[in-house]
C-alpha cells in the first residue's frame, strides 16, 4: 500500500507529534527525508529492505554505495564501530557537527547493506529534528545524503523536491530549505585524522 505523509515543522520548535509519527512511519518501514545540519538526508531503518530498495531506486544507487550511520551519541555509535581513545576524543570534540567520520565497523552492520566493507561512515548531526526523531526512535538509521539523479548538488528546497517523493512510500519532515554543503569526511581507521571531502565541517579537527 502507497502512503506518502509531508510532515511540516518549525525548525526551532519542532511539533512533538510530527516527530512521533515520523518515528512510527520509520518502524513501518518507510524511509524518511529529514533535515540535518548540513542538508537533507534519506533515513531508514536497517531491517527496511523495501525502504533500502526504494531509495536506491530513487537515487540510481548500486550496491557498492557507502551508506553513514546516523546514531543519536556516541555510545550509540560505538555499537557499530571501534574506536581507539585517540577517535573517540576526536569524535567527543567535533559531534554533534558537521562531519562523517570513517572508522572500522564491526559484525553488527547488517552485511547485506555493507557487504565486506571493513568501515563505515558515523555521523551525529547538530540538528534538533534530527536528534528528537534519533531519541524518539531510540535506534541508530541508515543515512545517505537526499540528491536526485542528474543533479550536481543536494536537494535544500522542500517545495522543489517533495513533488519528486510523492509516488514513493516515505515520509518528508519539511522545516523548510536545507543546505547544501555536505559534510566533511574524515578517515580515522588508521589512527590520524585524513581528509577524505571538504565540507561544512572545519579542518583540520
Amino acid at each position: 500500500m502507497h502512503l506518502f505523509e509531508h510532515l511540516r515543522l518549525h525548525p526551532e520548535r519542532p511539533q512533538i507529534r510530527q516527530i512521533r509519527r515520523a518515528a512510527d512511519l520509520l518502524r513501518q518501514g518507510l524511509f524518511v527525508a529529514v533535515p540535518t545540519d548540513t542538508t537533507y538526508v534519506l533515513l531508514c531503518l536497517p531491517q527496511s529492505g523495501d525502504a533500502i530498495a526504494d531509495i536506491r531506486k530513487l537515487r540510481q544507487l548500486d550496491d557498492t554505495h557507502m551508506w553513514s550511520v546516523v546514531c543519536a551519541d556516541l555510545s550509540q555509535a560505538a555499537a557499530c564501530v571501534r574506536m581507539d581513545n585517540q577517535a573517540h576524543r576526536i569524535l567527543k570534540r567535533c559531534l554533534p557537527g558537521a562531519y562523517t567520520f570513517i572508522l572500522p565497523a564491526n559484525s553488527s552492520l547488517p552485511k547485506r547493506i555493507f557487504g565486506k566493507r571493513r568501515d563505515v561512515g558515523i555521523r551525529i548531526p547538530d540538528n534538533l529534528i534530527c536528534q528528537m526523531l534519533l531519541e524518539e526512535i531510540g535506534e541508530l538509521l541508515l543515512a545517505t545524503t537526499l540528491q536526485l539523479p542528474g543533479q550536481n548538488e543536494p536537494e535544500y528546497d522542500p517545495d522543489e523536491f517533495v513533488p519528486r517523493l510523492k509516488h514513493l512510500s516515505c515520509a518528508v519532515m519539511d522545516a523548510g530549505w536545507g543546505g547544501m554543503v555536505p559534510t566533511t569526511v574524515i578517515d580515522i581507521c588508521e589512527g590520524e585524522p585524513e581528509l577524505r571531502r571538504s565540507g561544512a565541517g572545519e579542518w583540520p579537527v
